[in-house]
C-alpha cells in the first residue's frame, strides 16, 4: 500500500450545507406525529415543546458531525481517494497520472466563510471537493502539482492575458444574440396572447415559464460569464470567469481536439464571435463568449500555428446540385489541408466554422439519405474525442470520395506517425 501523503476531512460547512436531507427526514418526523407534540405541549406545557426541539436539534447536529466524520480524502502517491455520505457511502478513486488540471475556486456560498473548491480534471470529466479551508486547499493543491506535475493555478499572475471580455461588450452580446431575441420575442408573444385576450390576471401565470426561459438566457448569463479572462500558462490555457461564484478551469493545448467559431447575425455588424472548444473527453467548452474575429484568428494561431489561415482563408463551397437538399446551400463548405480539415455551416441566425487537426480524427463517417441519393450528394464527418465533428455536407459524390479518402490517408500516416498534435511555432 502506497504511503498517505496528505489526508484530512473537509470543511464541516460541507456537512452544514448537504444538512438538507436531515433537514427534510426530522421535519417529516416531526409533521408526521404532531398529534404526539399536541400532547406533550397539553401535558408539560412550553417546557415540553422545548425539550422535544431540543432533542430533534441535537439529533440534528450529532448526523451532521457523522455525516462531516464521514467526508474525507487520502491522496497517495497513485490515487486520490475521496469518500462522502451518511447512509450510502460513496467512494471515488482518481489516479494521479489520469488528472490533467488542478484549480482552486472561490464559490459564492463559501466566500464569506474563506472556504476554497479544488477540481481535478480528468479525461472522464472534472471531480470537485467542497469545500477546504485555504490552508488545507493550498496544501491539497500543492501535493497533487508535486506528484502529477500538473499546471499550478497560483503561477496565475504572472501569465500573459490572451482575451478579456468587458462587461459592456458581454451585456451588449447577450442582448443581440439573434436566437436569445427571437425566442424570447416569439415565446413572449404566444405567453402574453391569452392575457390580451382575456384580460384576466390569472393568465398571466402562463407566461412564467417565458420569464424563467429569458432569465437563464440574458440574466444568468452575465453574472456567470461576467469578468471572462483567458490566460496562456505552461501547458495550455486558464479561463477566469464569474461575478458571484469566482471560478476557473485549465485547459491543455494538446488536447483540443477542435475549435468551433459561431457568429449570430446581429453580431455581424460588429464582426464578433463566439470560440467553444471541444476538448478530449469532454462537450463543447466556452472558451471565449465574445471576441472580435481577429482575437479569435490569433487564439486559433496561438493553439494550431499559422498553418491554419491558409485553411479558413480558403473555403471550397458546394456544387449547385446541393440547393435541392438545403435552402442553405449557399453557406455550406468544407476545405482540408494536410493538417487540418474545417468545416461551415449557417446562414441566417448563425454562422459557423469548426477546425480540427486531422491528428484528432478517431474516424471518417459517410452517409447518404434517398434525397441525396436522387441527387448525387452525400455527407462526410469526421469523427472527434470531444466537442463538434467536422462536416462536409452535401459534397458530390466525386468530393466524398476524394475527401474520405484523403482523411483516412492522413490519420493513418498520423497514427504512424504517433505526433498527438501539431504545435505551433514558438
Amino acid at each position: 500500500m502506497s504511503d498517505v501523503i496528505e489526508s484530512g476531512h473537509l470543511h464541516p460547512i460541507t456537512a452544514v450545507r448537504r444538512a438538507w436531507v436531515q433537514i427534510s427526514v426530522l421535519g417529516w418526523f416531526a409533521w408526521d406525529n404532531r398529534d404526539v407534540f399536541d400532547e406533550i405541549a397539553e401535558k408539560f406545557g412550553s417546557l415540553g415543546l422545548a425539550a422535544s426541539a431540543t432533542a430533534l436539534l441535537v439529533v440534528l447536529l450529532v448526523t451532521v458531525f457523522v455525516s462531516w466524520r464521514k467526508t474525507a480524502f487520502t491522496l497517495t502517491a497513485d490515487h486520490l481517494d475521496y469518500r462522502y455520505g451518511l447512509l450510502w457511502q460513496v467512494e471515488r478513486r482518481i489516479q494521479l497520472d489520469q488528472i490533467r488540471t488542478v484549480d482552486i475556486e472561490h464559490p459564492l456560498f463559501g466566500r464569506p466563510l474563506g472556504v476554497r473548491a479544488v477540481t481535478f480534471s480528468t479525461a472522464s470529466g472534472p471531480t470537485k471537493l467542497a469545500y477546504l479551508g485555504p490552508h488545507a486547499a493550498d496544501r491539497l493543491h500543492d501535493a497533487v502539482v508535486t506528484q502529477t506535475g500538473a499546471p499550478s493555478a497560483k503561477k496565475i499572475g504572472t501569465e500573459g492575458v490572451v482575451a478579456h471580455v468587458t462587461a459592456t461588450d458581454l451585456a451588449l452580446s447577450i442582448l443581440l444574440d439573434a436566437e436569445v431575441v427571437l425566442g424570447l420575442v416569439v415565446g413572449g408573444a404566444v405567453s402574453f396572447v391569452p392575457f390580451i385576450l382575456s384580460g384576466h390576471a390569472l393568465s398571466l401565470g402562463l407566461a412564467l415559464p417565458w420569464f424563467r426561459s429569458a432569465w437563464r438566457a440574458t440574466g444568468k448569463r452575465f453574472p456567470r460569464q461576467h469578468g471572462w479572462v483567458v490566460r496562456e500558462v505552461e501547458a495550455g490555457y486558464r479561463t477566469e470567469f464569474g461575478l458571484f461564484n469566482k471560478q476557473q478551469y485549465t485547459w491543455q493545448r494538446d488536447r483540443i481536439s477542435s475549435i468551433t467559431v459561431h457568429q449570430p447575425l446581429l453580431w455581424r455588424s460588429r464582426n464578433w464571435v463566439r470560440v467553444t472548444g471541444g476538448i478530449v473527453g469532454h462537450e463543447d467548452l466556452l472558451l471565449v463568449p465574445v471576441a472580435t474575429r481577429s482575437q479569435a484568428e490569433r487564439m486559433l494561431v496561438r493553439i494550431y500555428g499559422p498553418d491554419v489561415l491558409e485553411l479558413l482563408d480558403n473555403p471550397v463551397r458546394v456544387s449547385r446540385r446541393a440547393r435541392w437538399c438545403t435552402l442553405w446551400w449557399r453557406a455550406c463548405a468544407f476545405s482540408y489541408t494536410e493538417g487540418f480539415a474545417a468545416g461551415w455551416r449557417g446562414l441566417f441566425l448563425k454562422q459557423t466554422v469548426t477546425v480540427s487537426p486531422v491528428s484528432r480524427i478517431l474516424g471518417v463517417r459517410v452517409t447518404q439519405g434517398p434525397w441525396q441519393r436522387l441527387h448525387g450528394v452525400s455527407h462526410v464527418t469526421l469523427e472527434l474525442p470531444g466537442g463538434t465533428d467536422v462536416e462536409a455536407v452535401n459534397r458530390s459524390v466525386e468530393e466524398t470520395v476524394g475527401i474520405a479518402a484523403a482523411m483516412r490517408r492522413a490519420c493513418v500516416r498520423t497514427a504512424r506517425a504517433g505526433t498527438p498534435i501539431s504545435r505551433p511555432a514558438t
